[in-house]
This record gives C-alpha cells, structure tokens and sequence, in this order.
C-alpha cells in the first residue's frame, strides 16, 4: 500500500492536510471525496533517506511509550521524553518529528502515518483504533509485538539463508577465477577451439569474459543497481514474491503468513470491541500482500451489505475452507474472537514448520546445483586435456 501527502478543502471551505494510504492516486482521490474533502494536492511519497531505523530500537520506544502513556502522562512528555533518551540517530529525528505534531494538535496516529519511512503501513490504522477506544497503550503494544514476530521472521530465514548464500558467492568466485586465469591456459593446448568440442565453448566464453570484463562490470553495477532500487521503492519485490508462488511448496509459506496477519488482527480488534465491518476494513489495510488486500476490499463490501464474513471470503475463494467454516462456526456462535485464535495458533505451528522444511531442503540444493555447474567444467577440462594428448585407456 502506498502512502500519498495531500491538501485538501473542507465542505466549510477550510483547509487541510495529511497522509493517506491507498493503493493507487485513483483510490486516493476516491476515499478522500467520500470523506467529503475536495483534493487541492495530491503526492505519493518517495523516501527522503536510505537509512533505516533498527527494528529493535523500535520495538523498544513503542513499548516505552505505551508504559509511559499508560502511567498517565502526557503524550507529548513521553514523546519527548523518548527522543532525549534514543541512541538511533534516525528515530531520535523521527520522534522530535511525532513530538512537534503531537504538540501542534496533531493525533498520534496522523502524526506517524506521515512518517511511512519509519513506522510500518499498519500503525497509523491500528493506533487510530486504539485513540477511538481509549487504548493507546494496548495499540501500541500490539503494534510492537507485530513488528517483534515479523522481526523474528525475518530473522529466521536471514540466519537459515546465510550458509547457502555464503556457498553462492564462493562458487561465483570460484568460476570467476576459473574463467579468468585457469581455463586461458588451455588455449595453446588447442590449435582450433571449433574442433575442441565443449574444451573449445569454455575458451570461447573464457576469451569473451577477458575481452569485455570493463562492459560486463558496468552492466553488472547497473544491474546491482536497479535490482536494489526495484526491491526498496519499486513492486520486484511483491512481483518476485507473486513469481515463487508458483512454487507449491512457497505458495503455502506465503497463504500462511496471509492467514496469521488476517486472523492475529481481526483477534485483536473484535477483543478491542470493534465491529466486524471496521475490523475486516482495518485488517485488510495492515495485510501485506497486494493481490490479498484489493481482493479484501470486495469481502469489506460484501460484509456491509449484510453478508457473513465466512460466505464473503468463500465468494471471492479467499483462504483455504477449514479456515472459512472455523469463521463460520464463529459467526454461528457469537465467539468469532476464540476462532480467530485458534486459526492464527494453527497456521503459526504450520508456518514454521513449512518453513523449517523450505530451507532444510534449499541448502543441499545449493550445493549440489554449484556442485554440478564446477563439477561439470572440470570433467570438461579433464577430457579435453586427455583428448589433446590421445591419451588411450
């Protein structure tokens, strides 16, 4: 979801302004007339940094500041309280930021959705719960304890991915070298590499390398270059992830995740008190996954128009069956909030299973793909060597 800064006019002519988030300008402009403010301005953010703010740093100040709101004091003391004792450089801009709109009138939630560098898209949605309800302090460490698990996600599949990662580098360097220094000295073995067979195909891609490294260089630094730009500010990231889902066994990772994000919210809401519709509305601005939120957007409609929640998701196909008839039996029953919980407790069991299972199977793959490709040049060279000579057995 992106975030868009506007000015906008009121039905009494005044101005204001503020940040949105929505899919595209065209929904922007949409939510903002049915909010009856005609649109003056109208731009989709672009980051000003490449610097990130530690995750842990601020998984601690949201805490920190949901002990001190819920001790009772102020919010724009514990804001600055909060910015004086920050060490990341980067949140303690953020925080005098919060801490000068807070003073200036501005709503705590409004205040960090103006932020969508630092704070993750669902925060601003999930605090302005918790200011309608009086329960800032509950928001704010639920919001903390999203961006934990996530944290902890993440982890896991950095530390699980940085041996196969570690093996894919040496191999690159290894074939590097090869095609660099050690295959060329084959050249003078070999008076015609077009009679050399595969000998003379590795000394013609030997020769390319040598004679365009400068070219090839650059076009790798461009490619470098735009896959990073691709995965920080454009949609490679959600395209290469729409890409694995092809794949059975991450399709099934990436449906889980779905699930646990869907079900820990709506829990959490509709223990907050919330309506069903404003739950499923809030929920699916905090989902992840693009393809899984426009199609929310439909189960919301249907939800208002008086459908249930299990028969809408099963219009639109939206999670596996198991998990509609648990919300159906929910609805049943008025005890939606325990089925919640237990589809989020199931589908975090199968999460990390899956997971487990993904990346135990993706390092021996590692190996025996780069194992196979070095394996593979030196019989090449072998043979060719034994060829050049005649050398019978």
């Amino acid at each position: 979801m992106k975030q868009f800064k506007f000015v906008a006019r009121r039905k009494d002519g005044s101005l204001t302004d503020g940040w949105i988030s929505a899919d595209s300008e065209q929904q922007a402009r949409r939510m903002l007339a049915e909010q009856q403010r005609q649109v003056v301005m109208l731009t989709p953010f672009k980051a000003k940094s490449n610097k990130k703010v530690s995750r842990e740093a601020l998984i601690t100040t949201l805490r920190e500041l949901a002990t001190l709101r819920e001790s009772g004091m102020a919010l724009d003391q514990c804001m600055a309280s909060l910015y004086e004792s920050t060490e990341d450089d980067v949140l303690r801009v953020a925080l005098k930021r919060l801490h000068y709109d807070v003073e200036s009138g501005s709503s705590l939630s409004d205040a960090i959705a103006a932020q969508p560098e630092v704070f993750p898209f669902y925060a601003a949605s999930m605090l302005k719960l918790g200011e309608a309800s009086g329960k800032l302090g509950e928001a704010l460490f639920s919001i903390s304890e999203r961006i934990e698990r996530e944290e902890q996600l993440v982890s896991e599949v950095k530390s699980a991915l940085t041996y196969p990662a570690f093996l894919l580098i040496v191999c690159v360097v290894v074939l590097f070298f090869m095609f660099m220094y050690v295959i060329p000295n084959f050249e003078t073995m070999v008076q015609d590499a077009r009679d050399a067979g595969m000998l003379g195909n590795l000394l013609s891609v030997s020769r390319f390398l040598n004679d365009n490294i400068t070219v090839i260089s650059i076009g790798l630094a461009a490619l470098g270059g735009g896959l990073y730009y691709g995965f920080r500010y454009g949609s490679l990231l959600q395209s290469l992830i729409q890409l694995l889902t092809k794949i059975p066994m991450f399709r099934e990772l990436v449906d889980a995740w779905n699930i646990v994000q869907f079900s820990s919210s709506m829990q959490r809401l509709l223990e907050s008190g919330v309506e069903l519709v404003e739950s499923v509305e809030i929920t699916r601005n905090g989902i992840s996954d693009e393809v899984l939120r426009k199609r929310l957007g439909y189960v919301v409609t249907g939800v208002r128009e008086g459908k249930g929640l299990a028969d809408s998701l099963g219009e639109f196909d939206l999670f596996p069956s198991m998990v509609r008839r648990l919300i159906k039996t929910g609805e049943a029953g008025a005890s939606l909030v325990p089925c919640f919980r237990e589809i989020n407790n199931l589908y975090e069991r199968r999460l990390s299973k899956g997971l487990k299972r993904f990346l135990s199977i993706l390092e021996p793959l590692v190996i025996v793909v780069m194992g196979g490709i070095v394996g593979s040049i030196m019989i090449i060279l072998i043979s060719g060597i034994i060829s050049v000579n005649d050398i019978n057995f």
